[in-house]
Formats: structure tokens, sequence, C-alpha cells
């Protein structure tokens, strides 16, 4: 019987990480994208356990999406509070682009449904 598509690659990118984490361990200098290799891993690692902690609720799907806005919310206030504090004093790049996708967020939330009750 053929393995599922995602049970495959689950495997192949445990595999993949042990094998990226030797290599790290041996390596002299940090390579290039290891910052964004990082992030990824960190927010993979967060879904997954968020997925987990959801399969053990019977309402899997809204915990993880509320899971998600909570995550979102924490990470948007810490930028709100370096702004104020004045930690953050210059304009990058992805200011702008976190501008414009909240301004979009803003409109596609207005869209939104209450739930009844």
């Amino acid at each position: 019987m053929a393995q599922d598509p995602l049970n495959e690659q689950i495997a192949a990118l445990s595999t993949m990480l042990a094998s990226l984490d030797d290599r790290l361990a041996r390596a002299h200098t940090p390579p290039e994208g290891l910052e964004d290799l990082k992030g990824a891993v960190d927010t993979l690692r967060t879904h997954v356990w968020a997925i987990l902690s959801a399969s053990r609720s019977s309402s899997y799907k809204p915990f993880v999406e509320r899971f998600r806005l909570r995550r979102a919310l924490d990470g948007l206030r810490t930028i709100v509070a370096d702004i104020d504090s004045g930690v953050s004093t210059t304009l990058h790049p992805e200011h702008t682009d976190l501008q414009m996708l909240a301004m979009q967020l803003a409109e596609r939330i207005g869209r939104l449904k209450r739930p009844p009750g």
C-alpha cells in the first residue's frame, strides 16, 4: 500500500533536518540563509504544536485559526511597542509592506461574518 504523500514529506523533512543539523554542528561559520531557515523552522514548530494540540479538540479548524491569530497579534503588539518606545526608529521596506497588508487585512476582516448567537 502506498504511503500518504504528506507522511512521505514529513519523513523526508525529518531526515533532511537531521542531516542539516549534523552539518551545521561541523560548520565553522553560519552559512548564508541560516536566519531565514531559523524563522521557517520556528514557524513550522509552532504550527505543528498547534495542530497537535488542536487534534485533541473537537473544534480543530477554529482552534488552529485562533492560534494563528494570537501569534500574529503577539508579533504586531511587539512591533507597535518597539515603535512607541523608540526601539525602532528606522523605516524599513518591510514596514511599508506591513502597512499595505494591514490595510488589506482590515478590509477583509470587515467582510467576515459574526458567528450566530
